[in-house]
């Protein structure tokens, strides 16, 4: 979210940036920025939203309608997860709370939803003892106990949350033992992303959580009824995050025997006290191929934080260095959502971020040597969803047509300015954004349907198969109402693959396992990965595109052991599990005989 008050600069830039925007969309007519309809959009995948027919009815509850705090405005995450391995992706939903329903003694809890196989969720929360309350943030996915079931980690305002799960449906709450809840800090720990990664590769998972601000509920800020209230547009509003000092974020090393220490310091991690983040989202991720998982922390109100992972157990601040703190003009934006993938195919990991109202959504291209270039006015990003505050985000290969496209989640921030100002609406368009073979990007919301759908305040936003027939479908978590699930029908017409990864030496889930692809002459990489979007997790299962290539010529895969495997001629529109140093066959989590996995839904 924004300033109040912009620097002298920092509003020359915005005006600069605007200008060129202008100047390229008159020179390029027909451009992307102008979201003009793709010539082959018949072809293209439809997303049908069904959030009801699903089961998904329940309220996320973020603040009241009146948003008169903070801790009213940033909402929920949600995680997808296989947590009773049936092949199916299951779903853990975050949920907050609000004044109003405190005092009523309403108390809104997280869920989890066992998918059933037949396009419908089962709530079952209370059997697997996940219904907690509170001011709930987001979730992390990841085995960090190397027992072959996924545990789920959920960040709050005050102690998070470290679930175990027990193999048996249920789950055993275990932070304050395992030695993640709350840093016990002079303000409430509020935090908010979280992910693991191994970044010591010693086979055990590791967790870094984003923090967010200091925010004292002994001495709150003043409400936008209050004479001396924050305003936006001259509305009073919410103060926003860049009036409260930010936060250190923590890394802690997994012990293997089910707790973590606190190594932020040792890792040389410790931002000086001016210099502290406004934590949203994190992201592991190896972006010079080196097979060591760095650290890419995106803030609210300031720049971002990028750390090189340096093989030894430290870090390198390399954020300004690197091109990753500002975008590319040297501004410093309000992110909240990031997502990492090769969107040009070229081997090296990609970003982009998505950002406060007023500001691009920025696409860095990775150079190599930990170096990135601002390309968005390139690439066709510069206006889309400009005026409009973005949150969940993913790259991820709706059509299959081997390029990763990008899904954006957009929504206001203080309900109370639309009341005003009717043009800046709370609930926002989400858009999908079609690869055109890694030159530019153009925006297939209205041809893939998403138009149709009713708007939101979009927040988290998490992927996955969850009918298994080889394409992505979507949710979309909202403030104050029911997520929207959208189904992706017909991304299937193209050929995919989908691989599970399971460690041996490396974690068992294999996250920070490096695949690669080759087929038709063309090799792709991609990352088991646990979290990225917007306080959310995606299916660890690894999807790729293949177009009109029937099979993959050739799977490479890099494990965070050193350990590399190579399989040849493997086909087309199957699952397979890959185990480390031993053998790439079809996932036998997946019911056999496998039906056709050609989209036939209109």
């Amino acid at each position: 979210m924004g300033l109040i008050e912009k620097s002298a600069w920092t509003r020359l830039s915005l005006v600069l940036t605007a200008a060129s925007v202008g100047a390229w969309v008159a020179l390029n007519p027909g451009s992307p920025a102008e979201s003009s309809p793709s010539k082959d959009a018949a072809a293209l995948p439809v997303f049908k939203e069904i959030s009801q027919q699903a089961g998904l009815t329940m309220k996320i509850v973020d603040g009241d309608e009146l948003t008169e705090y903070l801790t009213d405005v940033n909402g929920e995450g949600a995680c997808f997860l296989d947590y009773d391995n049936d092949g199916f992706q299951d779903l853990f939903v975050v949920n907050g709370s609000s004044r109003r329903s405190e005092v009523s003694g309403q108390r809104p809890h997280d869920y989890l939803l066992r998918n059933n196989g037949n396009g419908t969720f089962t709530d079952v929360t209370s059997k697997a003892h996940l219904g907690a309350s509170g001011l709930h943030s987001g979730c992390a996915i990841g085995d960090y106990n190397n027992d072959g079931f996924p545990d789920i980690y959920v960040t709050s305002f005050g102690p998070n949350l470290l679930y175990r799960n027990n193999g048996d449906g249920t789950f055993t709450e275990l932070a304050k033992l395992a030695g993640v809840a709350d840093p016990h800090w002079q303000f409430p720990k509020w935090s908010m992303g979280a992910a693991f990664g191994d970044y010591d590769n010693d086979g055990l998972l590791d967790l870094y959580v984003a923090n967010f601000v200091k925010f004292d509920p002994a001495h709150l800020p003043p409400r936008p009824e209050d004479p001396n209230s924050c305003k936006l547009k001259e509305v009073p509003i919410a103060c926003p995050p860049d009036t409260f000092e930010g936060e250190q974020g923590i890394l802690y090393h997994n012990n293997g025997n089910g707790k973590f220490t606190d190594v932020t310091k040792a890792a040389g991690l410790v931002r000086p006290p001016k210099s502290l983040g406004r934590g949203f989202g994190v992201v592991f991720g190896d972006f010079n191929n080196d097979g060591l998982q760095d650290i890419y922390q995106v803030n609210d109100s300031g720049p971002n934080w990028f750390y090189i992972n340096n093989g030894d157990g430290t870090f390198t601040d390399s954020s300004f260095e690197s091109g990753l703190a500002v975008d590319g003009i040297g501004n410093s934006q309000g992110t909240m959502g990031v997502t990492v993938g090769d969107f040009n195919n070229d081997g090296l990991m990609d970003v982009y971020i998505a950002n406060w109202i007023n500001q691009e959504k920025t696409l860095y291209e990775n150079q190599g040597s930990h170096l990135f270039e601002d390309v968005t006015l390139a690439k066709g990003l510069a206006q889309t969803g400009y005026e409009y505050c973005g949150w969940g985000t993913k790259f991820f290969d709706f059509d299959n047509d081997r390029w990763l496209d990008l899904w954006v989640a957009f929504g206001h921030t203080d309900p109370q300015v639309e009341k005003s100002h009717p043009k800046d609406t709370f609930a926002e368009p989400n858009y999908v954004l079609r690869n055109l073979m890694g030159k530019r990007f153009v925006d297939v919301s209205q041809s893939v349907g998403i138009r149709n759908v009713k708007n939101f305040s979009g927040r988290g936003t998490a992927f996955a198969d969850i009918d298994n027939d080889g394409d992505i479908d979507v949710l979309v978590v909202n403030k104050n109402a029911a997520p929207t699930l959208f189904r992706n029908d017909g991304g299937n017409r193209n050929n995919w693959l989908m691989i599970r990864t399971e460690g041996v030496k490396s974690n068992r889930v294999g996250i920070g396992a490096r695949i690669t692809v080759t087929a038709g002459g063309v090799r792709r990489v991609f990352d088991v990965r646990s979290s990225e979007s917007y306080l959310s997790g995606n299916d660890l299962r690894v999807h790729i595109g293949l177009g009109e290539f029937e099979k993959a010529d050739e799977i490479e895969i890099r494990w965070p052991s050193g350990q590399v495997d190579r399989y040849s001629d493997i086909r087309a529109n199957d699952f397979y599990l890959a185990r480390e140093g031993n053998g790439f066959k079809q996932d036998p989590q997946i019911s056999r005989p496998l039906k056709t996995r050609r989209s036939t839904r209109k």
